[in-house]
């Protein structure tokens, strides 16, 4: 990514990538190779989000640190449950929990710094 992004578009893009190949993989329901690896990157980013917010320095509010827990093991159960049995409804539930936390990180007043997270499975 550009670093002529924002902070918050910064932050706030591997959940909209997450959510466009979450899509893609709905829309090929034969490749499960595909789906395993889309569902396995998707937990990676909400695990790795939850314990980088819950890990920093900064101020969390309680609700929020209660929603990124939530949230981190409903994406786990939902790729257990994918796994052995495709769902559009619960697909389309993972697209727009990951678009609309996107959309909640681009209206943030300020987001964590965070390393380059690529979806690969790779952080650096």
């Amino acid at each position: 990514m550009s670093e002529e992004f924002t902070p918050q578009e910064q932050v706030a893009y591997p959940f909209l990538e997450a959510a466009v190949r979450i899509d893609t993989a709905k829309q090929n329901p034969t490749d499960k190779a595909l789906l395993s690896r889309v569902l396995d990157d998707n937990v990676a980013l909400w695990l790795f989000f939850k314990n980088l917010l819950l890990n920093s320095d900064e101020e969390i509010a309680a609700d929020t640190k209660s929603f990124l827990v939530q949230a981190s093991e409903f994406m786990i159960k939902a790729a257990q449950l994918l796994q052995t049995e495709v769902d559009d409804e619960l697909m389309g539930r993972l697209v727009s929990l990951n678009l609309n936390m996107s959309e909640l990180l681009l209206q943030s007043p300020t987001v964590p710094m965070i390393p380059k997270f690529d979806l690969e499975g790779q952080a650096g």
